[in-house]
């Protein structure tokens, strides 16, 4: 029939023909004006998934980089800049660092792994570079912007907003800095700008650090319910809001604080890690557990009659969660600390080495003698505290600084029987070498 068409008519059924097939891409690539909802159906789509980009990045037009770009060689240009990233770190160019780090991003701000590097290589990497440790913590504090950063623009993935929380937490808390990092995370050092408060990007309540990384750590949990995270077991992954209230109680303690405020948040350390860490499901495989589930016998016999395994078959999948998790230690520690008379055994042996430190020999002694007994009714009560590390130095420390005392005072030391912890001396000798460098160097050799 189109055969039977004049030439004219034939050119006006093909231009009616090419309208009508553009229409549907038409109204499906309409742009979005900026306002939730604008745009056609793609543009919707991309809001809706968090895959729209509305700039290349702070780029040089004139640049290599910038010709790749506009050739679809987006990956490409990327490592250019990453390559360059380097350069600019070996030659301290910091501000020119900051601002290619910035162009990354925004070439490929959906490519996790990009945040998670960058806001980790300004977080570590570029702070070690300085000297003042107030510069130390202004890089800290990039990093961790930067990895604020990312997670507002990848809402949905769990593993930015646990490097936010993780680097809130371990970096500020756990560096060699951390005495200094701890106070400017709540007084910043630039105190013209922040007039002696913190600075508000990543501290707007003025929390412990510990507290903020935590409020991050159940954003990565939120978010780890919707897309799942890829960096570690899930037990542990989940387990981090709650680390991190343990890790808020035992920095109090670090510091000598080991009054009310203290117990209480070991208190909500227990809660945390029993009461809702504890009762989280996980899937197994072949059934669903949750790790205080042996003390729920109702739980256990519905979950063998729902999935058809074992008794011995669900223990092993529970004891495995608790034991990656290092899950019985951890209630225990926080189930002793919570208590009044653990506090007082922590303070003696605090105030022990602080009344030593001043020469108070006679005072110093008395509450290092005082605080080994607590401690030696503490870890019998306690079998798992048994096991810490850091419990076991304690211990052991305080010992070191009790026969101290005695070769000071050029007295003969009590027999051995009458050493207090002595049962922790002699199953834990094997430690005291390394451990007496570093008391040597603090406090002179024996």
């Amino acid at each position: 029939m189109i055969e039977q068409l004049t030439l004219q008519q034939r050119k006006l059924a093909y231009l009616i023909g090419i309208v009508l097939l553009m229409l549907p891409v038409i109204l499906f690539g309409i742009p979005a004006t900026g306002e939730e909802g604008s745009g056609g159906k793609l543009a919707r789509l991309r809001q809706e998934h968090d895959l729209g980009e509305s700039t290349l990045g702070k780029v040089d037009p004139t640049s290599a980089t910038m010709n790749l770009v506009l050739l679809g060689m987006r990956g490409v240009a990327v490592n250019l800049l990453r390559m360059q990233l380097d350069e600019e770190k070996d030659q301290k160019q910091w501000a020119q660092m900051r601002a290619t780090t910035e162009s990354v991003i925004l070439l490929q701000p959906h490519y996790i792994q990009v945040w998670r590097y960058l806001g980790w290589n300004l977080a570590y990497n570029v702070s070690a570079e300085w000297d003042a440790v107030e510069d130390r913590y202004f890089w800290v504090k990039e990093g961790t912007k930067f990895l604020m950063q990312g997670s507002e623009r990848n809402n949905r993935d769990p593993e930015v907003y646990w490097d936010t929380g993780n680097t809130l937490g371990k970096k500020i808390g756990r560096s060699d800095e951390w005495k200094h990092f701890r106070k400017f995370f709540k007084v910043d050092p630039d105190t013209e700008r922040y007039k002696g408060g913190p600075d508000s990007e990543i501290n707007q309540a003025g929390n412990d650090n510990y507290l903020v990384a935590k409020d991050w750590f159940q954003k990565a949990n939120d978010a780890d319910e919707k897309r799942a995270q890829h960096i570690m077991m899930d037990v542990l992954f989940r387990s981090y809001p709650a680390r991190s209230q343990l890790d808020y109680a035992d920095a109090l303690h670090r510091e000598g604080q080991f009054d009310e405020t203290a117990r209480k948040a070991w208190d909500g350390a227990y809660h945390d890690w029993v009461e809702v860490f504890g009762q989280m499901r996980f899937q197994t495989g072949d059934c669903e557990i949750f790790l205080e589930m042996p003390a729920f016998e109702n739980a256990m016999d519905q979950t063998m009659a729902a999935s058809g395994v074992t008794r011995d078959k669900l223990e092993r999948e529970i004891n495995l969660y608790q034991n990656v998790s290092n899950y019985r230690y951890w209630r225990a520690k926080s189930h002793a600390e919570k208590h009044v008379n653990t506090a007082a055994v922590h303070r003696d042996l605090y105030e022990g080495e602080q009344l030593f430190k001043v020469n108070e020999l006679d005072a110093a002694q008395e509450s290092l003698e005082s605080g080994l007994k607590g401690y030696k009714v503490l870890l019998d009560s306690y079998k798992d505290l048994t096991v810490d590390d850091s419990a076991i130095e304690e211990g052991l420390w305080a010992i070191m600084i009790w026969q101290k005392i005695y070769q000071l005072r050029n007295q003969v030391q009590p027999p051995e029987e009458e050493i207090p912890l002595r049962s922790l001396w002699d199953k834990e000798i094997h430690r005291v070498p390394n451990l007496q460098q570093d008391f040597n160097r603090k406090y002179g050799p024996s």
